[in-house]
């Protein structure tokens, strides 16, 4: 029996290595992967298999009126699949879009639900979140967790405390992504500066989304803050990470958290609270969890991470990375992908 191809949708994406890190782990355990986009539209054929991971590109638009022509157009195209025997796939990343949830959303995403063959999530509680929300059976639901990141990001050398001026001997907490709201940096500036740290600094780093204003840390900022408001580069990525004695990701709202594995395959200790699936990669002895209902809760947590044992803290990390092996997730999805046990896999 021939092996299929699968289809990557996409293979690799400019703002997530996740896909990458995927498909090399795939082709390792044997797939041949190729990036699904326009020009490989009517490629797959029976058999072959279509991974989708943000579908919400491919049926929104500015309008609503261009939405629902897009929303059939690729609703089409899946149908399309199925009547050809192609396999569909999807790994629900987030349960709703970055841009927020509407009414057509739920119908999309439920849509994809209930045509695909099975969907990865990345955690249980992502799970049953995902079943209560679009009414899909547990069983049809595959939990793959997040592969870590160790290794993806080189660095360049740089010296980032130095950029900004914060002494080696500071404990450093950061803040590093991309700015908008529902990441609440407004709560993490304020818990910070309550603390009144005196050997302490805190650096936010990340674009800012637009019409996001942050005058508020000018008002409180005692020079102890630091902000890079500026996208961070592959480049540079690991070099602030390495630079942090924690990383503190104060959400508001999360599914499944990249920047909280990024900071774990970098032995860094996380700051976040309990939400989303936050809750099995943070497990204990790897950071601070917070209830997010505690108006003190991120205060009380910020000052905790001061005191971990950072020993032990890495050798929790190095157990936890050995659980979001890429080959072993790569190998669970192939048997998900074709069915059977007739393809060998390096577990």
């Amino acid at each position: 029996m021939s092996k299929p191809t699968v289809y990557m949708w996409p293979k690799a994406s400019p703002h997530n290595k996740y896909s990458e890190l995927l498909t090399k782990s795939i082709e390792q355990n044997g797939l041949h992967v190729e990036h699904y986009d326009r020009a490989a539209m009517l490629k797959p054929g029976k058999g072959d298999i279509v991974h989708l991971h943000w579908p919400s590109y491919s049926y929104q638009a500015s309008v609503f009126a261009l939405t629902i022509v897009k929303s059939l157009l690729f609703a089409s195209l899946l149908l399309f699949f199925r009547c050809k025997g192609v396999r569909l796939f999807w790994t629900v990343h987030n349960v709703w879009p970055h841009s927020g949830k509407t009414r057509w959303d739920y119908v999309m995403r439920k849509f994809i639900l209930i045509v695909c063959h099975r969907a990865f999530v990345l955690s249980e509680t992502v799970k049953q979140e995902v079943a209560a929300t679009f009414g899909v059976q547990a069983g049809k639901l595959v939990v793959t967790p997040h592969g870590h990141y160790v290794d993806a990001y080189v660095g360049k050398g740089t010296d980032i405390r130095r950029r900004f001026g914060i002494s080696p001997d500071r404990f450093l907490f950061l803040f590093i992504g991309r700015i908008n709201p529902y990441k609440g940096v407004d709560q993490l500036v304020e818990a910070f500066s309550s603390l009144k740290l005196e050997s302490s600094d805190l650096l936010i780093a990340g674009e800012v989304d637009s019409g996001y204003n942050l005058n508020f840390i000018d008002r409180i900022n005692d020079e102890t803050i630091k902000v890079y408001p500026h996208f961070v580069d592959d480049h540079e990525l690991a070099d602030f990470l390495r630079a942090a004695d924690v990383i503190v990701l104060p959400y508001q709202q999360i599914t499944t958290s990249g920047s909280a594995i990024l900071a774990l395959s970098y032995k860094k200790p996380v700051v976040a609270p309990k939400l989303g699936a936050l809750g099995e990669y943070v497990s204990d002895g790897c950071g601070i969890l917070y209830d997010p209902e505690d108006p003190d809760g991120l205060r009380k947590a910020l000052r905790m991470s001061m005191y971990m044992d950072m020993k032990e803290t890495e050798k929790r990390i190095s157990e936890k990375l050995r659980e979001l092996d890429w080959g072993r997730i790569a190998a669970k999805m192939i048997r998900v992908y074709t069915g059977t046990m007739l393809y060998e896999v390096n577990t």
